[in-house]
């Protein structure tokens, strides 16, 4: 479990690399998720069309604007509404860099695509001044926490504080489960969190993913890569498992056998998509050659019902 968050006083945000993804991050996703994603939720910045919570009589220095002119005019004194402005939303983007999210058959890979998706989450939540922080997990530690922030530097410094986590990551099996009770320790508060990962078949996930939504809005973002579904015709071919060392021999011109192979790949997926749902987590499939800003949209969007203490 991890302890303390790390001091990062030291690490500014004069990172080229950083600011320039950032950039290029912003100029080619936000407006397009800003837009599609605008009204999902309401703002901590009233204004004159907020819904009120309650109205209480005038007082000198109270906004005319916020002037309730229909209960004033049936009353003799004038009143003001007093709108219902929703608290800082917290949110932490738990990232998977093991060997497996390395893969790519296409232009990027599955981490270059979670890099993506990180900085998006963290525009959309800064220009709500909402706040976004980061654990990155390779093995089943998180040696990489980055907490919480909401303005542009502190975006920055996470792009920064990310890619210096994935340069320093040493290869290692997925231990999803244990990431995912570690971020559940550090979130304490009620807010979203976002599993960014292949998300593999391991005892206990179900479990572990199941417990993190009761707490908290789950976001599940499983990044696969078309390949890893269908085989294309090339003839024999050896492949290595990136997180085992494993290699097989395989003849993918045999038609037979890439019918088994999908058949093989449709009923894993079709576990997953169960467990998953069986959690409770909003679920989303995502692909290094799609596209995935719709359905990212299309799921943050979506109102779900706030969450009762146990």
């Amino acid at each position: 479990m991890p302890g303390a968050l790390p001091d990062l006083t030291g690490l500014t945000a004069r990172s080229p690399a950083a600011r320039a993804a950032l950039r290029r991050t912003e100029l080619r996703i936000s407006r397009r998720l800003d837009g599609l994603l605008q009204g999902e939720r309401r703002g901590r910045r009233p204004g004159p069309g907020s819904e009120s919570a309650l109205t209480r009589a005038y007082a000198d220095g109270d906004d005319v604007r916020w002037v309730d002119w229909r209960l004033s005019a049936r009353s003799d004194e004038v009143y003001v509404r007093v709108p219902e402005i929703e608290p800082v939303l917290t949110a932490w983007a738990l990232v998977d860099t093991s060997p497996s999210m390395t893969f790519g058959s296409a232009v990027r890979t599955k981490l270059d695509l979670s890099r993506e998706i990180v900085i998006a989450l963290g525009l959309l939540m800064g220009r709500r001044n909402d706040r976004l922080g980061l654990a990155l997990t390779n093995g089943g530690g998180l040696p990489v926490i980055y907490p919480p922030r909401g303005d542009r530097r502190g975006l920055t410094r996470l792009i920064g504080q990310m890619d210096r986590g994935l340069g320093e990551a040493p290869p290692g099996r997925t231990d999803l489960v244990s990431a995912v009770q570690a971020i559940g320790s550090i979130a304490r508060g009620r807010g979203l969190v976002a599993i960014l990962s292949d998300f593999p078949d391991q005892p206990g996930l179900e479990r572990a993913i199941g417990g993190l939504s009761r707490r908290h809005e789950v976001l599940a973002i499983e990044i696969r890569d078309r390949r890893e579904r269908e085989l294309p015709s090339v003839g024999p071919l050896r492949l290595r498992d990136v997180e085992t060392g494993r290699t097989v021999l395989i003849d993918t011109a045999d038609p037979k056998f890439r019918e088994r192979f999908a058949a093989a790949a449709a009923d894993e997926t079709a576990r997953r998509t169960a467990m998953l749902r069986r959690t409770g987590a909003r679920h989303i499939v995502v692909s290094p050659d799609g596209d995935w800003l719709t359905p990212l949209a299309r799921i943050a969007s979506e109102r779900r019902r706030p969450k009762v203490a146990a």
